[in-house]
């Protein structure tokens, strides 16, 4: 409970700033000025240690209050879960959760997917083929965008999971057939 004697005054303000008790809700000081506008006052900026004059402290298209209040994510760090993706683009670009740095969880951080891989960080097999975006670029070797990585016939899911055969080789025993011939 953000304010525990329920006089309109948060604990941490009362404390730090105003050094009022924050169990009595008749000392609470109701002073609710914001100066930047960012939906929270001035006295709760002091607090979270924020620029009472800068709706955005961290520059990541988020305002301050919004971080805060809606979010959960830290005013003071453009990049909440150090993915590589500021907090606002996480929220307003690409839809990921600027809390969690996998949000598809496939073993790519959101950031890798977006600058490296050119794979989408909502799912977590870009291309359909059965193997995680992650097990195909950390394990595999193979393109997490091309669902038949050597273009044998069959998806590099089926060679990894079901044949046993190498999805970046087409004929896997140097037969002269394909993989996708031979199955």
């Amino acid at each position: 409970d953000e304010d525990s004697d329920d006089g309109g005054t948060s604990d941490g303000v009362e404390v730090l700033v105003d050094g009022t008790d924050p169990l009595d809700g008749s000392d609470d000081i109701t002073d609710t000025n914001d100066s930047d506008g960012d939906g929270i006052s001035d006295r709760e900026e002091t607090v979270h240690g924020t620029d009472r004059f800068d709706d955005d402290s961290d520059d990541d298209g988020i305002s301050d209050g919004d971080e805060i209040d809606t979010y959960g994510t830290d005013p003071l760090d453009e990049d909440s879960d150090d993915d590589g993706i500021s907090d606002g683009d996480e929220i307003d670009t690409y839809g990921t959760d600027p809390l969690d740095d996998d949000s598809d969880d496939d073993g790519l951080s959101d950031g890798d997917e977006v600058d490296t891989h050119g794979t989408d960080p909502l799912d977590e097999d870009s291309d359909d083929d059965g193997l995680s975006d992650g097990a195909e670029v950390l394990d595999h070797g193979t393109d997490p965008l091309d669902e038949d990585s050597d273009d044998d016939g069959l998806s590099d899911g089926e060679e990894v999971d079901t044949t046993g055969t190498d999805p970046l080789d087409e004929d896997s025993d140097g037969d002269g057939l394909s993989d996708g011939e031979e199955v």
